[in-house]
């Protein structure tokens, strides 16, 4: 039975728990730190995608600023 409540991570994320472990083996098989994934490009994609600003020119922002603070 499917457990009841708020998805902390979809709230974070806008990516359900399920489908957050597939991003975090895929980061752990392609040797990237899936906590940088979540913080420096899923949150703040989550943010922009809430405020209705975002495009493909935003989406390449968000991915070259998080490169950017490696």
């Amino acid at each position: 039975m499917a457990k009841k409540g708020i998805d902390s991570t979809f709230l974070h994320y806008g990516i359900k728990r399920d489908d957050m472990e597939i991003v975090e083996q895929v980061c752990n098989d392609s040797d990237i730190d899936a906590e940088w994934m979540k913080e420096k490009i899923l949150k703040v994609y989550q943010e922009e995608r809430k405020s209705d600003n975002l495009d493909e020119k935003k989406v390449a922002k968000i991915i070259n600023k998080a490169l950017k603070s490696l």
